[in-house]
């Protein structure tokens, strides 16, 4: 409720998860001792100073984790493709890049390692900036990756409750307790909810227009995992290794832990199949079951009214509402 947007990026096996917050300059929540004035609602807010923007610590002391450990495993094996001027120009996401694809990409010890360095950067590249808000909104993600992607309700505005929480240390403790070779960041967070009925964040029947449905909360958690570049892979087995544990092993963990959070899986990230072994067989009928038979029905109905050829629709779409 302080801040105008947040999310959190937890880092498996470090016990860590970095908080970002976005505000307008103007109208900063009060963070601690320093320049403050009133709100105008009974509180204070912050005003930013030249201190607040300076770094605590240089670019070379917040980038030194990830370049040693990237120099230390290219030095294992003898590498010498990257020289130091090399490793230098590079940015944050492509540093994470590097050092995932310098070693087994799938061996959790290496994943834990990477790990580590991310935290260490991270530790040291907190503080308060100032940019566009288009800027500030995004943030470097990487190469190519594999995202699952999830949504569940987590209470209300008012009342958000401990579900968003309890999800993800139930996640992670999954996660490292089976050794899952899960990079950071794991990243939530929070929307309102939707009016739509298929909306992975639909607060539910609007009829009685009730404070939780006006108000619902909902989290959304994206577990991710990186693809090596064809210089790295240029057979195109490790991309393919890294693909069949993503959908086979993460995303099925994820779908497990979820059950009792009643998480819905966004409509860009389903996968379904018709294939009884296959880990996403049992994934349509979940889909069902979330929305129930009155909004699988209307949307059957409506299908049938609109589009009976079946035009607009897919192969996802057919096996989740229409199946044989």
């Amino acid at each position: 409720k302080r801040h105008k947007h947040i999310r959190y990026m937890w880092i498996p096996y470090c016990d860590a998860v970095v908080v970002v917050t976005n505000d307008d300059e103007n109208d900063l929540p009060l963070l601690g001792p320093g320049t403050e004035v009133s709100d105008g609602k009974g509180g204070k807010k912050k005003i930013v100073t030249t201190e607040d923007i300076k770094p605590k610590f240089s670019t070379d002391e917040q980038f030194k984790p990830l370049r040693d450990l990237l120099r230390k495993l290219l030095a294992n094996k003898n590498d010498t493709s990257l020289d130091d001027d090399m490793i230098n120009g590079m940015g944050f996401g492509d540093l994470r890049d590097v050092i995932l694809a310098s070693g087994n990409m799938l061996d959790p010890d290496h994943v834990k390692r990477c790990n580590k360095a991310e935290h260490e950067f991270w530790v040291k590249a907190g503080g308060i900036d100032l940019a566009p808000s288009d800027q500030k909104l995004q943030f470097d993600c990487g190469g190519q990756q594999w995202v699952y992607e999830v949504c569940f309700p987590s209470g209300t505005y008012g009342m958000p409750g401990t579900a968003s929480i309890d999800f993800m240390e139930d996640l992670l403790k999954e996660i490292e307790s089976s050794g899952l070779p899960a990079p950071a960041p794991i990243e939530q967070r929070w929307t309102s909810g939707s009016t739509s009925p298929l909306s992975p964040a639909s607060a539910g029947s609007q009829v009685n227009d009730s404070y939780d449905s006006k108000n619902s909360l909902f989290s959304w958690v994206g577990v991710i995992m990186y693809l090596p570049s064809e210089d790295f892979d240029p057979t195109g087995y490790r991309r393919q290794f890294i693909t069949e544990y993503f959908k086979d092993k993460y995303c099925t963990l994820v779908r497990k832990v979820g059950e009792k959070y009643d998480i819905m899986c966004h409509w860009a990230k389903l996968e379904v199949s018709d294939d009884p072994n296959d880990p996403n067989a049992e994934v349509a009928a979940s889909v069902r079951k979330h929305f129930g038979p009155s909004v699988v029905e209307a949307f059957n109905s409506a299908r049938d009214k609109y589009d009976p050829k079946r035009i607009l629709s897919s192969s996802v779409i057919d096996q989740v509402f229409d199946p044989k």
